[in-house]
This record gives C-alpha cells, structure tokens and sequence, in this order.
C-alpha cells in the first residue's frame, strides 16, 4: 500500500532559465499546463487521501527519497533522470506535464495513470543503470548514459587504455586508444542516440559503448557489463546523465552494472 508519496515537479523552462520573464507565448503556454497538471496530481491525490509532499530537483536527495513508498517524477525526460539520480530504490512513476518535454521515458495520460498507480494496476520494470566509480570511489549512478572525453564537446583527442568484458564473447579485451571519446548507453539511453546505437531492452544485463571517432585502435563499440577506462594526457571531463565531473590525468574510471536498477512503475494497459 503506498502510505506517502514524493512528487517531483519539473521547473519549467521559463521558471528555470527566465526566472519568469520572458514573453514567449510557447513557454508561458507550456508553464500554464505544466502547472496545471501539478495541481491536478495534487487534487486526486488530497481526494484519495494520500500523505504526499511535492518538491523540485533542487530539494532532492537519496535520503529524502528513501522516506517515501513511492516517488512520482512529474515533468519529461530530464526530470525522470534528475529524479532517477537520487532514488536507489523506490518505485517511480514518470508522467508527462508539459507539452514542450521530451516524454519518451514517461507514461501517457496523468490523471488514468495516478487512477491506476493507487488501485494497483501497475507492474514494476528494473531499467538497467551504470554504477560509475572514480578511482575506486563512487561517483553516481547513470539511468541513460555515460560520456567521457577530453572536454564533452568531443573536439579534442583523449588518450586512454580501455579494459572492458566483452559480454557477447565472454572474453577480457584491452587496447590503448586515442579519439574523440566514448559514449556507453543503458538500454534506457540507447534510443537517444538513433545514429550511434540501435535500441536495445531498458532491462538487460549489459550496456554498449561507441567511441565516437576513433583515432587510434580498432575496437570502437561493444558490449560489457564491466568497463575500465585508464586515462592518460590531459585533464578530461565525464558525464553522468546531466551531471558533469573532472576526469584527472592518469585517473581510472570503473563502469560495471548497477545492483540497483530503477523500478519503474509502468501502467496497467486494461
């Protein structure tokens, strides 16, 4: 039974970036359904007579989450990942509130979807993550993809030795590299990236990676649950999703599958 429930509302683009002023009819138009449909999740769920707080990415944390039976990510895509990148474990549910959000991730139809959430016609989906460690700490947990590179513009050339396990041959494989850096896709992430990778299931038990442009070496993309980058030259950058970090000279990057895929709630089709 789903006792409290978290609502993570997306800060609409002309609140996020424009801090209001702005006078696009297209962006006021997308904050007035936006927030319309907040008030509409949070009148069926006053009606309903569920405990439930709403709050922004900004407000999020793992232990926030971890007070919560469930969390529902209100908004598009970039808040289904902003909200993923705090939840270890809880069940969430991704809706679709702005018209001008990518909803690729999210469920059709709000007030149908929370009607079915709380009468339990729903299953439970583990979208497979990337667990990513610098230097043997862990840095964060990726629902969509990773991307490494001298800067993530990929327009310098990095230099590194990869180490990976090759899942369709079981094997061990390592070559020194150099180009213009590596993107490595969940099956979640796979369809964001139409000229690199072919879709491939949200929950699998490996995840691929495509070196973009390939400098130097003759292994350009494959398939692993196990990656190893050992970075060499300059200063490089990563990516988590949205979230950015340094990548240090002769630092190691360890990916492996996560142990805590995302349990997404998908909606019953009766």
């Amino acid at each position: 039974m789903l006792k409290r429930i978290l609502v993570v509302r997306k800060m609409s683009a002309l609140e996020y970036y424009y801090n209001g002023n702005h006078n696009s009819n297209e962006l006021h138009a997308g904050k007035e359904m936006h927030e319309k449909n907040i008030k509409g999740i949070e009148r069926f769920l006053k009606q309903n007579g569920k405990k439930f707080d709403v709050v922004t990415r900004k407000e999020l944390s793992e232990k926030l989450i971890s007070n919560y039976d469930a969390v529902i990510s209100a908004g598009g895509d970039g808040t289904v990942i902003a909200t993923a990148a705090y939840n270890k474990d809880i069940p969430q549910l991704n809706l679709k509130t702005d018209s001008r959000s990518a909803g690729a991730l999210c469920q059709e139809g709000v007030k149908n979807s929370l009607r079915k959430l709380l009468s339990g016609d729903y299953t439970i989906e583990e979208w497979t993550r990337q667990d990513v460690y610098l230097d043997g700490k862990f840095i964060g947990r990726a629902l969509n993809e990773v991307c490494i590179g001298e800067s993530l513009k990929f327009s310098k050339l990095a230099k590194y030795d990869l180490i990976f396990r090759d899942y369709k041959l079981g094997l061990i494989r390592k070559e020194s590299q150099s180009g213009s850096g590596l993107i490595i896709v969940t099956g979640t992430g796979s369809g964001a990236w139409p000229a690199a990778f072919k879709p491939f299931p949200k929950k699998s038990n490996y995840f691929e990676f495509n070196n973009l442009l390939l400098h130097s070496g003759r292994i350009a993309r494959g398939s692993t649950n196990e990656f190893l980058m050992n970075y060499q030259g300059h200063e490089g950058k990563f990516a988590i999703d949205t979230a950015e970090y340094n990548l240090p000279r002769d630092s190691q990057l360890k990916i492996e599958l996560s142990k805590f895929p995302l349990p997404a709630i998908i909606i019953g089709e009766k």
